[in-house]
C-alpha cells in the first residue's frame, strides 16, 4: 500500500493495520528454539539447588542476551553478545545496589538512557545491547539488595548470558553456509521479480541489502571457495542490475517494435527465479542430509537453458546478460561443488572487514552531537521517559513500579507512528497475556517443573513473534514474565494486574514524552529528499564523466569502483525517503497535498536512477565516448546540489529566495546518437525536477 492509499484510509486506521500485520518472513522458529533452549538449564539449576531466584536471575541474563543474537550475522552477533552479556552484568549490579536512593537511581538511569540512545550510532547490534542493559538496570533496581548479595545476583545474570553465547557457537558447525546461500539467493529472486513485472523505473532501493550484510560477515566455519563464490554471485547480481535497468529503459512504451527486450526480460527472469531458488534450495534438509554424508551435495533443480533471441550488433546489451547469467550459473555450480567439511577459522580472518566498520561507525559518531541530530533527540527522550516513569512508580507507591520506565523504554521509538503502534500492540498484548496466565493459574497450580515447561515454550513464542508482529510479542512475553514471578512465589493475580496498569501508564509516558519533544517524519523527510537529490546526481555525473572522450585509452578500476560506491549511496538515500515518506503518511497533521509532492519527487528521482543505471550497463561493455562530458557532469552535479540546498531549505520552513537561479545546462548539446538521446534524457530528468520541487515548498510552507 502506497503512502498515499494509507492517507486515505486515515493515519489512525492506518496504525491499527501495522499492529495487526503480521510479518510472515519476520517469524524466527528456529532461532527461537535455540534462544528458548537457553533458558533451560538455570531454571533447572536453580530448581534443583533450591535457589530458585538466582535461577530465574540467570535465566533473564540468557532472555535478554538471547535478543541481541537477533543482530548481526556471526562474528558480529558474537562481539554484540559479549558487549550486551558485559553490559547486563554492570547494569544488573548497579540497578540492586542503587534502588534504596531514588536520588542516585534516577541519575543512573539518566546516564544508560543517554548511553543506550547514542550507542544507535554504532549500529543495530550495538544498540539492541545497550538496551537490553537498560532494561535489565531497570528490573534489578526493583530488588534493592546489599553489594555482596547485588554482586552473586550479577554472577548469575552472566552465567545465563554467557550459557546463551555458547549456544549460538554451537549452531555455527551446522548452519555452515545457510545464510548466506539464502540471502544471495533472495537477491536474485528480487531481480526475478523486477524482470518479470516489466518496470518502467529503477530496481527496489532495498533489493541488496540482505546479501551485503550476510557476506560482509560470512560464516567462520564456511568453506573459502563457496564464500568467495558467493562473493562473485552477489557482485555479479549488481552488474545484472544494471544490465536489466539497461533493457528496462530500451522497452518502454511497450510497442512492438520493443517486444524483443520485453520477451528477453521473460526469459531473463526465469532464470535469475531459477538461481534464487537453486541457492535456497541448497538450505534446505535434504541438502543438509547431503552435506553431512561424504557424497557429494548435488542440486535437487535443474537450471532452464536461457534461449537468447536473435541479435544483431546493435543490441550488444543482450549478449552481455546471457553472458551475465550463464557466469551466474555456473557460480551456483561452484557453490554446490564446496567442500562439506568443517574449515577451522583463522584469528584474523574477516577482523580486517569488522575493525573498518568499527572505524567508520566511530568516524560518524560526531554527527550525532550536533543540535539537530535525530539520534540525540531519541537519546534524550529516551533519559526522560526513564526518569519520569521511574519518579511516578515511586510517587504512587507501585509495587513492581520498574514496569512503568520498562514499558516506557521499549515503547519509545523514534518517530511518532511507532511510539503510537508499540504503546497500543504492548498494552492490548500485556492485557492478555496476563489475563491468560492469570485465569491457568487460577484452574491449576502448577509445580515447578511444570512452569519450566510453560517458560520455555512462552519465551519460544516470544523470540518466534519478536520481528513478526510486535502485538503478539507482547502477549508472549507479558506471560513470560509472570511465569517466571510465579517461579519464585510472587502471587500470579497481583502480578498480572499490577503489570497491566503499570504497563499502561508507561505507554502514556512514552508517547506523552514524544509529543512534548517530537521529531515528526514530515520535518525530517525534506532533508532526506535533498540527500536523495544530491547523491543520485553525484551518481550520475560520474556515470557521464566515464563518457568522456579523454578517457578512450584508460581503464580506470578505481573509477568503476568510485562508481559502485556513488551507486550505494544514492541507493541507500532513495531508500530512507521512502521510508520517511511511509512514516510520515500516519502522523496527526499530515497534509495529503505534502505527501502527493514528496511522492513524485521520489518517482522522478527513481526515474533518473533508472535511466543512470542504464548508462552505467554501457560501460560494461565496448561503447562509445563523447566530448564535453565532465562539463555536462559538473553541470548535473552542480544542478542536484541546489535543487537539494532548496529541497532541504524547506525543512526549516523558510523561503530558499536567496539561493538565486539554477545552475544551467551547457546549451550545445547536439543529439548525435541514441546512446547521447538517453543522455539528454537523463540530463531532462534532473531538470524537470525544478518544478516538483517548488511544488513541494509550496505544499510545504502552507502548513
Amino acid at each position: 500500500m502506497t503512502a498515499r492509499e494509507r492517507m486515505k484510509n486515515g493515519p489512525w486506521r492506518a496504525l491499527l493495520d501495522d499492529v495487526a500485520s503480521i510479518e510472515r518472513s519476520g517469524m524466527a522458529v528456529s532461532v527461537g528454539l535455540r534462544c528458548a533452549l537457553g533458558m533451560l538449564p538455570p531454571l533447572i539449576i536453580g530448581v534443583a539447588t533450591g535457589f530458585v531466584g538466582d535461577g530465574v536471575s540467570a535465566a533473564v541474563g540468557a532472555l535478554v542476551v538471547g535478543f541481541v543474537s537477533f543482530e548481526g550475522r556471526y562474528r558480529s552477533t558474537l562481539r554484540n553478545m559479549l558487549l550486551a552479556s558485559i553490559g547486563v552484568t554492570i547494569s544488573a549490579f548497579v540497578g540492586a545496589i542503587a534502588a534504596p536512593h531514588l536520588l542516585v537511581l534516577l541519575i543512573v538511569l539518566a546516564i544508560w538512557g543517554l548511553l543506550g540512545g547514542l550507542a544507535g550510532a554504532f549500529g543495530p547490534g550495538m544498540s539492541m545491547a545497550a538496551m537490553q542493559a537498560v532494561e535489565v538496570l531497570v528490573v534489578f533496581s526493583a530488588l534493592g539488595m546489599g553489594v555482596q548479595s547485588s554482586i552473586v545476583q550479577a554472577f548469575w545474570v552472566l552465567g545465563g548470558a554467557l550459557f546463551q553465547i555458547i549456544l549460538l557457537l554451537l549452531t555455527w558447525p551446522t548452519r555452515r553456509l545457510d545464510g548466506e546461500m539464502a540471502s544471495v539467493g533472495e537477491v536474485y529472486r528480487r531481480l526475478a521479480n523486477y524482470a518479470r513485472s516489466m518496470p518502467q523505473t529503477a530496481p527496489p532501493a532495498d533489493q541488496l541489502t540482505s546479501g551485503a550484510d550476510w557476506l560482509g560477515d560470512p560464516n567462520p566455519l564456511g568453506d573459502p571457495s563457496a564464500i568467495v563464490a558467493l562473493k562473485e554471485l552477489f557482485q555479479l547480481a549488481q552488474d545484472i542490475r544494471l544490465s536489466l535497468s539497461a533493457l528496462v529503459f530500451e522497452s518502454r512504451g511497450n510497442g512492438e517494435e520493443n517486444q524483443w527486450a520485453m520477451e528477453f526480460l521473460r526469459q531473463s527472469a526465469a532464470i535469475l527465479r531459477a538461481i534464487g531458488d537453486q541457492l535456497s534450495l541448497s538450505t534446505s534438509l535434504r541438502a543438509k542430509v547431503h552435506l553431512w554424508s561424504r557424497r557429494r551435495r548435488s542440486f535437487v533443480a535443474a537450471l532452464p537453458q536461457l534461449e537468447i533471441p536473435d541479435a544483431d550488433d546493435s543490441k550488444p546489451l543482450l549478449g552481455l546478460i546471457a553472458r551475465q547469467l550463464q557466469r551466474a550459473m555456473d557460480l551456483v555450480g561452484q557453490v554446490g561443488d564446496a567442500s562439506p567439511h568443517m574449515v577451522l577459522p583463522g584469528l584474523n580472518r574477516g577482523q580486517s572487514a569488522l575493525d573498518e566498520t568499527v572505524r567508520r561507525r566511530l568516524r560518524g559518531f560526531r554527527k550525532i552531537l550536533t543540535s539537530d541530530s535525530e539520534l540525540l533527540f531519541h537519546a534524550g527522550r529516551l533519559v526522560l521517559v526513564l526518569v519520569v516513569g521511574t519518579y511516578l512508580a515511586h510517587a504512587f507507591s507501585l509495587r513492581n513500579g520498574y514496569w512503568v520506565p520498562m514499558t516506557a523504554a521499549v515503547v519509545l521509538q523514534g518517530d511518532f507512528s511507532g511510539t503510537v503502534q508499540r504503546g497500543l500492540a504492548r498494552l492490548g498484548g500485556t492485557l492478555i497475556g496476563a489475563v491468560a496466565v492469570t485465569e491457568l493459574a487460577a484452574l491449576v497450580v502448577p509445580s515447578h517443573g511444570i512452569l519450566i515447561v510453560v517458560i520455555v515454550l512462552l519465551t519460544w513464542g516470544t523470540y518466534a513473534t519478536y520481528r513478526a508482529n510486535y502485538f503478539l510479542y507482547s502477549i508472549f512475553l507479558t506471560s513470560d514474565v509472570v511465569a517466571m514471578f510465579a517461579m519464585i512465589g510472587s502471587p500470579v493475580g497481583t502480578t498480572a494486574q499490577e503489570r497491566a496498569v503499570a504497563t499502561a501508564l508507561g505507554g502514556v509516558v512514552a508517547i506523552a514524552v514524544f509529543l512534548l519533544w517530537p521529531t515528526w517524519r514530515r520535518r525530517l523527510l525534506p532533508g532526506a529528499l535533498a540527500s536523495m537529490v544530491r547523491t543520485q546526481g553525484a551518481y550520475a555525473g560520474g556515470v557521464l564523466r566515464a563518457f568522456d572522450v579523454s578517457l578512450v585509452d584508460e581503464s580506470d578500476v578505481s573509477g568503476v569502483e568510485e562508481l559502485r560506491v556513488l551507486s550505494v549511496s544514492a541507493r541507500s538515500a532513495r531508500q530512507l525517503a521512502a521510508t520517511l515518506l511511509e512514516g510520515m503518511s500516519t502522523e496527526p497533521g499530515t497534509q495529503q497535498e505534502a505527501v502527493a509532492t514528496a511522492g513524485a519527487i521520489l518517482s522522478q528521482i527513481n526515474f533518473c536512477a533508472l535511466l543512470a543505471l542504464a548508462l552505467n550497463a554501457e560501460l560494461l561493455h565496448e561503447h562509445q565516448f563523447f566530448t564535453g562530458m565532465i562539463e555536462l557532469s559538473d553541470a548535473i552535479v552542480a544542478l542536484s546540489s541546489y535543487q537539494a540546498d532548496r529541497l532541504a531549505s524547506f525543512g526549516s520552513l523558510s523561503d530558499p529566495e536567496e539561493m538565486g537561479q539554477a545552475p544551467s545546462i551547457p546549451p550545445d548539446l547536439v543529439v548525435s546518437t541514441e546512446l547521447y538521446r538517453q543522455i539528454l534524457e537523463l540530463v531532462g530528468g534532473f531538470q524537470e525536477l525544478d518544478v516538483l520541487i517548488e511544488q513541494y515548498g509550496s505544499a510545504v510552507l502552507t502548513l
